[in-house]
């Protein structure tokens, strides 16, 4: 487990918190895309980092990455890119780890150009359990597929020019799970309009439907039927990103907060030596370190393939997800009818509380931890293999399947 930053991750961390920096001083309409970020944080090399070289990018590490993104997150005022820059990052390491080299030659470099992908799970009848999507992949003569269903609440949706659709072959009750490339301009791929969000209205969310969509073994990512595995190790990335950029987000706010609590006065005294505001301080701050510290612990093991990292990637969502809503709510106290009012405080908690349910609702990730923990438990009392010998690395890995459900917004 990496416990400190190197030099150059910490120049990475510096360069991106001033990009989010000077980005946020900038008046922009709250409810479009942030083009002119996305295109900033592309010039800055975000996505060469963890593109292989063969397509284009630096191939580093994705521990550079992630030293990039919490800059960002501690510094920029729109948290609907981030959630963005997650989406994109999963399609990213879903290429990398499974597609084939036609597939990354052809799809990596549309993503450093910039261009918006969509990772399509959830459908409007059965959510984001994925063993019962109403998504079908039929095979058809001379190895192609026809695709049939719809999804929804998917990032990206209305302006995506590719899409990874999760569906399941024909035929198929709970099993036949198969992860499917699919271009938006595709004949009978369908967009439908925005999401209306409390917040983040800034990301772009919406429907999709597929109606006969014509594939071919070319548009599969890795075997049909055979795609619960990958898409797990998929969205356990987001769901830790998840993690630490809701924990992240809180640096300005509380650091603002302490500094407000300092000048306010009540009572004759800064509201700053009152017990209960320095509770509620001391409370954001634990949860900022709690929510960045699972997720380092989450990445380290999710990039070893250790047995444990699918459920660790879920505690990382629910520790950030909690830190960064209750502290909303504690901030939004701590000013009062100041924080209530629009601005910063109101902004911060209507978008905080769309952790409540990206990247799988609580409830979800905790059946799935207790999952995990019953799959662990018998290897318990056993000396872990990652004690006695080095982890295999991230490209060979595979962490084991959640056995219910996987899920990602």
């Amino acid at each position: 487990m990496q416990l400190l930053w190197t030099p150059d991750q910490m120049r990475l961390r510096g360069l991106y918190r001033e990009i989010g920096r000077e980005m946020s001083a900038h008046a922009r309409a709250a409810d479009t895309f942030d083009q002119s970020t996305w295109d900033a944080v592309r010039a800055a090399g975000l996505w060469r980092m963890i593109v292989p070289p063969e397509q284009g990018g630096e191939g580093r590490d994705w521990w550079g990455f992630t030293a990039a993104l919490e800059g960002l997150a501690s510094s920029l005022r729109a948290p609907g890119i981030l959630l963005s820059i997650i989406a994109q990052a999963g399609m990213v390491r879903a290429l990398d780890r499974f597609g084939t080299e036609a597939q990354k030659k052809h799809y990596l470099p549309r993503i450093l150009a910039g261009e918006l992908t969509a990772t399509a799970i959830a459908d409007p009848d059965t959510g984001t359990d994925v063993r019962a999507t109403s998504s079908i992949l039929t095979p058809l003569a001379n190895e192609t597929f026809a695709l049939n269903g719809s999804k929804y609440n998917i990032a990206h949706a209305p302006v995506a020019g590719f899409i990874l659709v999760i569906c399941k072959l024909d035929d198929h009750q709970r099993s036949g799970i198969s992860l499917a490339l699919v271009d938006a301009s595709m004949p009978g791929v369908h967009a439908g309009p925005r999401d209306d969000k409390l917040g983040n209205r800034d990301l772009p969310t919406g429907s999709l439907r597929f109606d006969d969509v014509r594939l071919d073994y070319g548009h599969m990512l890795g075997v049909p039927g055979e795609g619960l595995r990958n898409l797990v190790d998929i969205v356990s990335l987001g769901r830790l990103y998840y993690g630490l950029v809701a924990a992240a987000m809180l640096e300005p706010m509380l650091a603002e907060a302490l500094a407000y609590a300092q000048r306010r006065e009540t009572f004759g005294v800064p509201i700053l030596e009152h017990q209960h505001v320095q509770r509620r301080l001391t409370d954001i701050c634990i949860g900022m370190e709690s929510g960045k510290w699972v997720a380092y612990g989450a990445l380290s093991r999710l990039l070893a393939g250790t047995p444990d990292s699918v459920m660790l990637c879920s505690i990382a969502k629910l520790v950030g997800a909690d830190a960064v809503v209750d502290s909303a709510l504690d901030l939004l106290r701590l000013y009062g009818s100041k924080g209530y009012h629009e601005g910063p405080v109101a902004d911060f908690l209507r978008n905080a509380l769309a952790f409540c349910a990206v990247g799988g609702t609580d409830e979800m990730h905790r059946r799935n931890i207790m999952n995990q923990m019953i799959r662990l438990a018998p290897k318990a009392g056993a000396v872990s293999d990652r004690a006695v010998k080095p982890a295999q690395p991230d490209r060979e890995a595979q962490p084991s399947p959640a056995p219910v459900q996987a899920a990602v917004a």
